[in-house]
């Protein structure tokens, strides 16, 4: 895996989602803050892997340690680091991956479509998701919430680290 492409998409990515490629299959495409896209020829559920591994956690780490929090064990959002936080919503039917992933501080707004599908808007972009636009509130009240207990746990050390270079 190339990092530079992880970095690349941690500095200006905004959303990653699957989509289904003809004559390729599953691939992922992503979303960036200056309004360009790309598709790249790996499953959506290998680029989250990289991701996560960037940063040495896990899905099922995060859903141990915040899942209990929100009362949730499926669709929990996953915090990486201070300000990089990604929000899971279901972005198509049941082919392959059906999870696409949209960092939170990214999200600008939600625009009902139809009873159980919503647009996230992002600055330059729109996702549909198949979710009523309550449930894309509430995901991204939980966001927050772990966001809060993240800085919580966090914080003391990272202060204290602080002092001590700085």
């Amino acid at each position: 895996m190339d990092w530079l492409l992880i970095e690349k998409f941690l500095s200006s990515g905004q959303a990653f989602v699957p989509v289904n490629i003809e004559n390729k299959g599953d691939s992922v495409h992503l979303y960036y803050q200056d309004g360009t896209n790309e598709v790249l020829d790996m499953k959506s559920t290998l680029f989250l892997s990289k991701l996560l591994h960037y940063f040495g956690t896990s899905v099922s780490a995060n859903r141990n340690r915040y899942g209990k929090l929100i009362g949730r064990n499926q669709l929990v959002p996953l915090i990486l680091s201070y300000g990089i936080t990604f929000v899971p919503y279901v972005v198509r039917e049941s082919i392959g991956s059906q999870i696409g992933w949209v960092r939170a501080k990214e999200i600008s707004g939600f625009q009902k479509k139809e009873k159980d599908k919503t647009f996230i808007q992002l600055s330059q972009h729109k996702i549909c998701v198949m979710h009523s636009e309550k449930f894309c509130l509430e995901q991204l009240k939980n966001a927050r919430c772990i966001e809060l207990c993240y800085g919580e746990i966090h914080e003391p050390h990272r202060k204290k680290w602080l002092l001590t270079v700085g």
